[in-house]
């Protein structure tokens, strides 16, 4: 293994003057080994962002929708262009990436909630000093709420209150050791948002590659959803006893997402179901993962290993925040450790959650691009990918500050006076299947 190197760091762009959706699109393939022109329109982030269906997720419950001064939806917008120019049938694709930013909302019927996540799950919580976002989307993490605070605790308001007398930072160091997706919020410095780790490449040029996706929810499944749309077999892989938790959300987004995609199960507690997964991974060409480095390996599976004995294998892994493989994290409360929370309070004088999830669907439009385009120059990588610098990426800052309320006024009348409708939604793309339903038939033909 060649010495991982730290790539797709990105030129510094002042606002409002936002580069174009191709410009961005040129960029993110530079950053990936790849200088390609691209051609394309795309609408003003501000409209791009109304037309998602995302304005009206941002704000007070019982206030105006708020406009996000970040270029978030251009982003999106040029990183699917990117992707498109790279396929040979790119009406399979979405119109835009936009769209998918927005996607979840509108199936869900999901509006804005101030300093609460459209979802619910995740709120800003104020202390004596800092602010943070915590998402308390599993069951589990209500009953760690004692071992973090270090009081007695089993709802939002005693969260509220005891944080009153604490450091936002101290409480987000703790969190995270316990395993809370937790974040500070603020503006972090700029890191890349992803680095590559360099194995032996092959000729790919030919080949329809096998994408093994152990992701769950959103953000690695939308990533396999768009490599099967460019033309990859994919195989969602799910524990007999832990199947994606997405199964059990909204149906038509999951339906979505996962769309004739083949499906295996095996049960991790047994060296036969242990035996049958790392199987299936050594015969991927492209693996999809964003769990904690010792989940696989307890399992005995190691990624820098595998990658090694297969020459052109690729393996994505997303990780919440760069640099801290350990950390776990969801869409809202790494948005707010990207900064977006920190940036609506500037321009708007208080801060809120932006859109749905965000990092979420940006990481898997993010991270479509990555794999693809580093499987067709023969891959041979691993590529970790950082949710919340990708965040940072798509929000095309400078290092100066800007006049964030000037360009949030500017681009939320721009919006207001838009009538055109929201873009169309995406349909299904083919049947969806059970967990495992495809399992003996996937494992003979390894045979």
């Amino acid at each position: 293994m060649k010495q991982g190197n730290c790539c797709g760091a990105w030129s510094a762009i002042r606002l409002p003057e936002v580069k174009s959706a191709p410009l961005i699109g040129e960029q993110l393939l530079t950053e990936l080994g790849l200088r390609k022109s691209l051609a394309g329109e795309a609408d003003h982030p501000a409209i791009a962002w109304h037309k998602s269906g995302l304005l009206a997720l941002s704000g007070k419950r019982d206030g105006p929708a708020r406009m996000v001064p970040v270029p978030l939806a251009s982003s999106a917008d040029g990183a699917m262009l990117a992707l498109k120019s790279l396929s040979n049938n790119p009406q399979n694709l979405p119109e835009n990436g936009a769209i998918l930013l927005g996607e979840r909302a509108r199936l869900m019927g999901l509006t804005r909630n101030g300093q609460a996540s459209s979802g619910g799950h995740c709120r800003l919580i104020e202390t004596r000093k800092g602010r943070f976002a915590i998402n308390l989307a599993r069951a589990s993490d209500w009953d760690l709420l004692e071992a973090w605070l270090e009081e007695p605790a089993c709802a939002w308001d005693d969260i509220e209150r005891i944080a009153q007398s604490c450091e936002a930072r101290q409480l987000v160091h703790r969190g995270a050791e316990l395993g809370m997706a937790i974040a500070f919020d603020s503006l972090p410095l700029k890191q890349p948002w992803f680095v590559e780790h360099r194995f032996q490449p092959a000729d790919n040029s030919s080949k329809r590659p096998l994408v093994v996706d152990l992701s769950s929810l959103w953000a690695g499944p939308l990533a396999g959803n768009l490599l099967h749309l460019m033309g990859a077999q994919i195989v969602k892989v799910e524990s007999h006893s832990r199947p994606d938790g997405a199964r059990q959300g909204n149906g038509a987004f999951y339906h979505v997402l996962n769309a004739d995609k083949q499906c295996a199960a095996f049960d991790f507690t047994s060296t036969e179901g242990r035996f049958g997964l790392k199987k299936l991974i050594n015969a991927a060409d492209i693996v999809i993962e964003a769990s904690r480095p010792r989940a696989l390996k307890q399992l005995g599976i190691d990624a820098e290993d595998l990658t090694r004995q297969k020459p052109g294998k690729l393996w994505l892994r997303l990780v919440a925040h760069g640099g801290e493989e350990s950390r776990i994290g969801f869409g809202d409360d790494i948005g707010v450790g990207a900064g977006l929370s920190s940036i609506m309070e500037k321009a708007w004088g208080e801060p809120c959650f932006v859109g749905d999830a965000i990092a979420d669907p940006l990481s898997g439009i993010f991270g479509a691009l990555a794999a693809w385009t580093k499987w067709q120059a023969g891959g041979g990588y691993i590529l970790d990918l950082s949710m919340r610098d990708i965040v940072c990426r798509a929000m095309q800052l400078d290092h100066e500050e800007p006049d964030w309320n000037k360009i949030a006024v500017n681009w939320q009348a721009m919006a207001d006076a838009n009538s055109d409708d929201l873009y169309s939604m995406r349909a299904p793309s083919g049947a969806i299947e059970g967990p495992g339903d495809s399992t003996n038939s996937i494992m003979a033909s390894l045979c």
